[in-house]
């Protein structure tokens, strides 16, 4: 994907395709590992920290068949909450709720997983945004993205 057309509204073809036949609970991985990636860019002191480490452990129950898709899901709106209140005053820890959002979602459906990098990245673009490097940045980070997912999907066939 170019990097300097980037978009939330626009599809990366290379991601989808490699989507299209992963594992459900693959994907909601996947996700986690996009979304701690750039949980950095949420300041440490925000206490929506508490609302994000919620997120990951209700997502987690999930994966391990703990709780049911429809009570994991219901905490997505929680989240959605939180990003809404906290964009006014900062777009990025915004993009990184949004992010998790999405990643928590994944249990709802499956291709919420996109959003989880999609945003990563957004928040990246905004948090770098005055860096010359700033598109190199959002690259790397997707070839890391697709990296990982193809060493998860890989790693998931190779047990079955």
């Amino acid at each position: 994907m170019d990097m300097t057309k980037f978009s939330l509204a626009k599809h990366d073809p290379e991601l989808i395709e490699l989507m299209k036949d992963t594992d459900h609970k693959v994907l909601a991985i996947w996700a986690i590992d996009c979304f701690n990636r750039g949980r950095y860019l949420l300041n440490k002191d925000y206490p929506e920290n508490q609302i994000v480490d919620k997120a990951l452990e209700t997502l987690n129950l999930w994966i391990e068949d703990k709780i049911a898709m429809w009570e994991a899901r219901k905490y997505c709106f929680v989240v959605l909450k939180a990003a809404r209140e906290i964009e006014p005053k900062d777009k990025v820890a915004c993009q990184i709720l949004r992010a998790c959002s999405h990643t928590l979602a994944t249990c709802h459906v499956p291709f919420h997983a996109e959003g989880a990098g999609m945003y990563v990245i957004s928040a990246i673009k905004i948090f770098y945004q005055k860096e010359k490097n700033v598109t190199l940045l959002m690259e790397k980070e997707r070839k890391w993205q697709i990296s990982q997912l193809i060493k998860l999907k890989e790693n998931y066939i190779a047990k079955k």
